[in-house]
Parts: structure tokens; C-alpha cells; sequence
């Protein structure tokens, strides 16, 4: 199984899910980035179990379903070495089997990595994403993630709680960050046409299996079989 990408989408999605897995390598499987074809797209899968992380780009060329879960220390080559190698405008070609994974670059660079991880275990982690019965109405805010942001950078905060208080979607939201810090920030107006209800966007949901019917049996064979 392989596939055929930009090598500048591959890297991004890479380092998208990356932030969301583990750096725990006591807990391989989720010490890595759990990568996924569908159709002509890669999802990248990265969760440390208290986060989730899905990013997708699309895919040039596919021989079939590709799958592989790439441990972070690989997760880090592949991107150094993109970047080392300048590589852009380029496209890189990503072949797994059982035992290796091997990485070639349009401009010539090729390498392989063991494939010693098991892969799938993402498959569980998306379906956290749908809804439940058990959920109560959608509420929706649109921010802006740079804003957001700021409150991360703030002194202390990794050793804190942040809460955040809403009072509406179109309402500045309160923050407070331990005993030392508050603030507030703006939310985005949401297009008067957008939904206000949360749905899995088709391309996290997996893919349908169609399954062939049995064909039937005929009178002569079922004579036959008894």
C-alpha cells in the first residue's frame, strides 16, 4: 500500500497531530501519529488522552488503503529531513508493509523505518468526535485562535487551571487563570447561515465498506448440497 503527496501537506499534517500525541514513549501508541488514506485524502491522528487532534490534506496518487502509525521519533525525522533536503515543491512517496516504511522524495532522498507499531487504534479515539444521545444541545462560539493563545503565554499558566466562563455566542467570554489572573476575550460573529449544531465533517468519518450480496442459490444446487 502507498501513496503520493506534496511533501510541504505531509509535513503540516505531521506536525498538526503531533501536538496533540504524547511524549510519553512508555505508552508507544499514542506516542505517535496514526496516519490514514481515504479516498484521494491522509488524515494524521495524534491524542495524548486528554487532547484530540484530526488533520487532513489530500492525496495525488493511492495504490489502495495506506495505514501506518508512526512513532514521534520518526514523525521528527521525516520533518528534518524534509526540511533539510529543501523539499518544499516537492512530492514524497510513503510505501508500508508489516516490517517498514519506506519514505522517497521526488528530488531523490529514500529512507525506511521500521513498522513495528499497531495500527488502528485511532479508529476508536475518532468516534469520540460524534455525538451521543447522552449530549445536551450544541452550543457554538467562533474564536480566534490567535487570541486564544495569548492566555497559554501567560506566566504560570502551565502549572494553573484556565476556566472559561460563556454567557453566549455573541457575548466577550471571561478567563481566569489561578488565583493571579483574569481576562476577557472576543468571540467572532458566526455567519447568520452556519448551523449552531456540531457534525463530524464526512471526511473523519470512516469510510464505508460496501459487502458483496451472496449470490443465490439455485434449486439444483441446493439439491445437491442436501
Amino acid at each position: 500500500m502507498s501513496i503520493q503527496l506534496m511533501t510541504n501537506e505531509l509535513v503540516r499534517i505531521l506536525k498538526d497531530a503531533s501536538l496533540f500525541a504524547s511524549n510519553n514513549n512508555t505508552i508507544p501508541v499514542i506516542n505517535a501519529v496514526h496516519l490514514e488514506s481515504r479516498d484521494q485524502e491522509l488524515i494524521a491522528v495524534g491524542t495524548d488522552r486528554f487532547v484530540l487532534g484530526v488533520s487532513k490534506t489530500e492525496v495525488e496518487e493511492s495504490t489502495g488503503p495506506f495505514g501506518v502509525a508512526l512513532p514521534l521519533r520518526q514523525v521528527k525525522t521525516i520533518i528534518q529531513l524534509a526540511a533539510a533536503g529543501n523539499q518544499a515543491f516537492s512530492k514524497v512517496a510513503l510505501d508500508a508493509n508489516e516490517k517498514s516504511v519506506r519514505v522517497a522524495f521526488s528530488s531523490g532522498e529514500t529512507f525506511t523505518l521500521p513498522n513495528d507499531l499497531e495500527f488502528g487504534a485511532h479508529k476508536k479515539w475518532i468516534q469520540l468526535l460524534e455525538s451521543s444521545p447522552d449530549d445536551g444541545p450544541s452550543k457554538a462560539m467562533d474564536l480566534n485562535p490567535q487570541l486564544l493563545a495569548k492566555f497559554a503565554r501567560v506566566s504560570g499558566c502551565s502549572a494553573a487551571r484556565m476556566r472559561l466562563h460563556f454567557s453566549g455566542h455573541i457575548r466577550p467570554i471571561r478567563v481566569s487563570i489561578g488565583d493571579a489572573f483574569v481576562g476577557m476575550v472576543m468571540p467572532m460573529r458566526i455567519p447568520d447561515d452556519a448551523s449552531m449544531d456540531w457534525a463530524v465533517p464526512e471526511w473523519v468519518k470512516p469510510p464505508v465498506v460496501e459487502v458483496a450480496p451472496k449470490p443465490k442459490r439455485t434449486r439444483a444446487a441446493a439439491k445437491k448440497a442436501s
